[in-house]
């Protein structure tokens, strides 16, 4: 009997095991190990659970026999599969490739332990073959994402006019960076996903064996399956895409979401392909701004794919800390409980809305929470496993880069040309976070940034980007 494996973060509802005639039998496993890894966050658990165990429910409804191991035992992943392997008397496990490194290997191992055969299918959670990304970076070791972003589009050639670039620019970022109009503008809701019996089983779950991880999960917000994910994406095409662009970095203490997609979490599990967002979104070419479709897409195409290449081509990236940070995250990070007084309203406020979706859009992660864990001396490899934790879309592949290189600049500049931190006059400029300009300059935000500046200046006056503020820094200093 041949076997195939799905991954809980593989739930393709064209997932290649589902037409292998060669392929008896479909493996789903649940293990608490894995869940308790870290203290996720309990929509991430429910988010995981319930697209597993729909994307069983569909498997044995279209006739293909299913076994299943639920949460119940503390069986390890391993030792789950290997009990499945030999109930069914296995000879043969087929699996897609795993996006996070050691997978694959550690399931070799354990078909090689069970003395049965192998068959891996090719990893589909990207637009970019695994060969062609290794090869693209290999030949371009110091390349940044804006050369990459290239690459993909004449590769792809989405949004091409030919060989030129729709609208005669590749990059329309600078139309990207608006704050919200004073007066207020009318935000879309997003879609409201119904729970079925499953959806409900699972948060019950989750709030009985997963009590003390964060987050509430009667709260959970998001759809399950494929066809909720479309449901999501016509959404924000038709409501958001058209301001997407303009409002891209704009934040808002009361606007979670803003016009932003919100659609990482099903592309990173697999029930949306990045071929149907592409063809979604450039579909409305001609009704929506160049500067919105062509933000978006290079964030589909160019950012997502870019840190997956950056994951593969530096193993080590993981455990760098350029700066030699060592303060540990105090436990409130996790909890959401006693947060202090005096931590700074963004943050604050950021916090907060991470702790009830187990989100925040990426100038929040980036500018709020990714600035104020640098500033304060947070070891990087702590924010990472932070981040892993809290966010519903995260994985290793996307966190490393994106936390380790992006955001806390522990590479030195492999990722990000400088480091993203900033004091109060931006978080005013894009958020309205104090009640005037002169207490945001005054704020705690901006002599944390002075401070960084002077704290790590050995290491930050080589960057040609950095000459302003640093010479701002020894003015301010008296010398």
């Amino acid at each position: 009997m041949k076997a195939a494996l799905i991954l809980a973060t593989q739930l393709f509802e064209d997932h290649p095991a589902l037409e292998d005639p060669d392929i008896d039998i479909l493996f789903f496993v649940e293990a608490e190990s894995a869940l308790t890894r870290r203290p996720f966050h309990a929509h991430k658990l429910v988010f995981i659970l319930s697209g597993l165990r729909h994307a069983a429910a569909r498997a044995a409804e279209a006739g293909h026999r299913v076994a299943h191991l639920p949460v119940g035992e503390e069986w390890s992943f391993a030792a789950g599969l290997r009990r499945l392997i030999r109930e069914h008397g296995v000879e043969g496990l087929a699996w897609m490739s795993a996006t996070d490194r050691g997978v694959d290997e550690r399931l070799r191992r354990i078909c090689d332990d069970e003395g049965i055969a192998t068959r891996v299918y090719p990893d589909a959670l990207f637009l970019t073959p695994a060969e062609d990304l290794d090869g693209w970076f290999d030949a371009h070791p110091r390349a940044k994402m804006e050369d990459f972003y290239r690459w993909q589009r004449t590769r792809t050639g989405v949004l091409m006019d030919g060989e030129k670039p729709a609208g005669g620019a590749w990059n329309y970022d600078a139309d990207n960076r608006h704050p919200l109009p004073k007066g207020g503008i009318p935000i879309p809701a997003l879609p409201e996903p119904e729970r079925d019996d499953i959806t409900r089983e699972v948060i019950g779950l989750v709030a009985e064996r997963f009590a003390d991880h964060p987050g509430d999960p009667d709260e959970f917000w998001l759809p399950v399956t494929a066809p909720g994910a479309r449901e999501w994406l016509a959404s924000f095409v038709a409501d958001r895409l058209e301001l997407f662009g303009r409002y891209e970095d704009a934040m808002d203490a009361d606007e979670p979401f803003l016009f932003h997609a919100v659609i990482s979490p099903f592309l990173n599990v697999g029930l949306l392909r990045v071929e149907e967002v592409l063809q979604a979104a450039v579909a409305r070419r001609d009704e929506v701004p160049i500067a919105s479709l062509e933000g978006f897409v290079r964030q589909v195409i160019g950012w997502r794919e870019y840190m997956r290449g950056r994951y593969r081509a530096h193993p080590a990236l993981i455990d760098a800390n350029h700066f030699e940070l060592t303060r540990p995250l105090e436990d409130w990070w996790y909890t959401g409980r006693q947060i202090p007084d005096d931590l700074p309203r963004p943050v604050r406020v950021v916090l907060e809305r991470v702790h009830r979706f187990g989100y925040a859009h990426h100038i929040e992660r980036l500018m709020v929470l990714g600035n104020w864990f640098l500033l304060q001396g947070y070891h990087p490899r702590a924010v990472f496993d932070w981040y892993s934790a809290l966010f519903v879309d995260a994985y290793e592949w996307v966190m490393v880069p994106n936390v380790q290189g992006m955001s806390q600049y522990a590479d030195g500049g492999g990722v990000a040309t400088k480091p993203y931190v900033s004091g109060g006059a931006y978080l005013q400029k894009m958020g309205s976070w104090w009640r005037s300009d002169r207490e945001a300059r005054d704020s705690v935000f901006t002599s944390a940034y002075w401070a960084f500046l002077e704290r790590h200046e050995a290491r930050l006056a080589g960057n040609p980007r950095l000459t302003m503020p640093l010479a701002q820094m020894r003015r301010r200093r008296g010398g």
